[in-house]
């Protein structure tokens, strides 16, 4: 090898050895912080608890050093230390040269799930935040109940996320959300959400439904909530405002401008029928003893391979209880 080659080997080598002693020195984790982003009520772990629990691997290269390990490590440490529960890990951030911080939340209590005999305290990602006797729960009073959850999770413990059949459930809160609904609201216009299952006549397909019953009393009847979720919620909450404090002559419910309300008319493709002027046809007119009779049906179209059918193709109607 020539003098020449030599040299540039060495000089190679070199920059590659100052290189790895940056990685490893300067690039080398040296501490870890934690940021909370929500005020906290139930989550009760210091920061301490939570840097020491994710056992970090202090002098690896924040280059190299994959992030994913430590939020397992965090999530998992709810089977030793039932606090975790409440502890949500939105990311972990590197600051460069050489630090990494916990950006934490504290997961809400959103559902109450009765299994058996007891009361499973749930947030939005139905994980199990806590477990109550059914006798001495006094938390479902404080959240959502959720009704006929079909729930695959054998041995349930706190911490675990729940698998269930229904799996649109995990929307509703979001859905919620996008109509500007904060959690408190939700709680304070929601008593109970009963799962159930509607099936197509025409195509013979099932979807999930979901009954909506509020703190007055008031029934919605979300069927399909697969479906344009967070358009429907937008209509229950429209009718929710305007078909209860606007009763005309004769006790018939009006619309803001004084129009009586009605029925849609649909076809067997679940179409609403149109008039000669293009405008819908009417059914039977909404009265407020029909509606204090009745529950509000909030649908989509049928879906089926011959028809587009889009997020706004949406209606209701009134149904009586019995039916």
């Amino acid at each position: 090898m020539s003098k020449k080659a030599i040299i540039i080997l060495s000089v190679c080598l070199g920059v590659v050895a100052v290189v790895l002693i940056l990685f490893w020195t300067l690039f080398a984790l040296s501490s870890v912080t934690v940021k909370f982003h929500t005020t906290t009520k139930n989550l009760t772990l210091t920061e301490a608890e939570i840097v020491e629990a994710g056992d970090f691997q202090y002098g690896a290269c924040v280059f190299f050093d994959g992030k994913s390990k430590y939020i397992d490590r965090l999530n998992e440490k709810v089977q030793e230390n039932e606090n975790f529960a409440y502890l949500e890990v939105v990311n972990i951030e590197t600051i460069f040269p050489n630090r990494y911080v916990i950006h934490v939340a504290e997961r809400e209590e959103v559902f109450a799930y009765q299994s058996e005999n007891e009361v499973l305290i749930l947030d939005d990602d139905l994980r199990v935040l806590r477990r109550e006797n059914l006798a001495d729960s006094a938390s479902r009073d404080n959240a959502i109940e959720l009704v006929n959850l079909s729930v695959l999770t054998e041995d349930i413990a706190v911490g675990d996320f729940l698998e269930v059949e229904q799996q649109g459930v995990l929307n509703l809160y979001n859905a919620f959300l996008a109509n500007n609904r904060t959690l408190e609201e939700q709680k304070g216009f929601i008593k109970e959400i009963e799962l159930g299952v509607n099936t197509v006549e025409v195509t013979g397909l099932s979807y999930v439904s979901a009954k909506i019953t509020t703190h007055n009393g008031r029934e919605f009847m979300i069927n399909n909530i697969d479906f344009a979720l967070a358009n429907k919620i937008q209509l229950m909450f429209a009718l929710d405002s305007a078909l209860y404090n606007q009763i005309g002559e004769d006790g018939f419910i009006v619309n803001a401008d004084g129009e009586i309300i009605y029925d849609n008319v649909l076809d067997e493709n679940g179409n609403i029928v149109l008039d000669d002027n293009g405008e819908p046809l009417k059914g039977e007119a909404w009265t407020y003893e029909r509606l204090q009779n009745s529950y509000v049906l909030i649908d989509n179209f049928i879906l089926n391979d011959y028809q587009e059918i889009s997020e706004t193709d949406i209606y209701y109607n009134l149904v009586a209880k019995n039916e």
